[in-house]
């Protein structure tokens, strides 16, 4: 837990470092270091947007097996080889017939939810971070192509 607050607060620090040095940079007198920054924060931003493509991706996969049981419940019309397995998945689940089935729905919901907490919980815990990161890149791109 003290380990997980100071890799915390050393990458608001170091996203505070970025957007400080964006804003303080000048061109004429440092050139080279405009490559620099705006190749550290974009490999930042670009480290932040994997995690929450990979960790949105992994929780709508685990959904598939709820939203099927969903949408045989609540009758929303699906294309006929996915309505199929549907209905067939929905039967074993309510009559209890595959207790397998029952095991990994109830296993996909939790990963579920597991999942999305990973890809939103970056969000909530470094707002200020990625703020600070956001006016670095648009400090940056005001100076040409970003």
């Amino acid at each position: 837990m003290a380990s997980n607050s100071v890799n915390g607060n050393g990458y608001r620090h170091y996203a505070q470092f970025l957007r400080i040095s964006a804003e303080r940079l000048n061109v004429q007198v440092t050139p080279d270091r405009l490559g620099y920054l705006r190749e550290q924060i974009n490999g930042e931003r670009n480290k932040f947007m994997l995690w929450e493509a990979f960790w949105l991706l992994v929780a709508v996969t685990l959904a598939i097996p709820v939203l099927m049981l969903a949408a045989v419940e609540f009758g929303v019309p699906l294309p006929e080889p996915v309505a199929f397995r549907a209905e067939a998945f929905h039967f074993q689940v309510v009559m209890l017939d595959n207790t397998s089935a029952w095991l990994v729905t109830t296993a996909s919901a939790l990963l579920f939810v597991v999942a999305a907490g990973l890809a939103v919980s970056p969000i909530i815990l470094y707002a200020d971070a990625l703020n600070d990161l956001e006016q670095a890149r648009r400090s940056i791109k005001s100076f040409g192509r970003g």
